[in-house]
């Protein structure tokens, strides 16, 4: 049971959903300028440059902005799904 003095205890907790992971300042605040002017959280932009990273290594015959639109496009799917136009109701001779 929780209350103010009995805290949930470690257990209880969810789990930490991230990993520190040391980095140059210098990379960090590149990092932190572009995240800023992409709108996105300095992890988020660090996770974006790994994901680019590690799709051109595996793939190093496709150039790197190919890649990029192709990992923009996964994005857009996942958070805008494609729906088409409702064609049923339209007036058809």
């Amino acid at each position: 049971m929780q209350t103010a003095r009995n805290p949930a205890k470690k257990q209880d907790r969810p789990p930490h959903r991230g990993t520190s992971v040391r980095i140059e300042r210098s990379f960090y605040e590149s990092a932190m300028k572009t995240a800023k002017a992409e709108c996105r959280t300095i992890s988020g932009q660090v996770e974006y440059w790994a994901r680019i990273g590690k799709a051109s290594l595996d793939n190093p015959d496709l150039p790197v902005e190919f890649i990029q639109q192709i990992l923009v496009a996964r994005e857009r799917m996942e958070t805008e799904p494609f729906l088409p136009e409702d064609t049923s109701s339209a007036d058809v001779p």
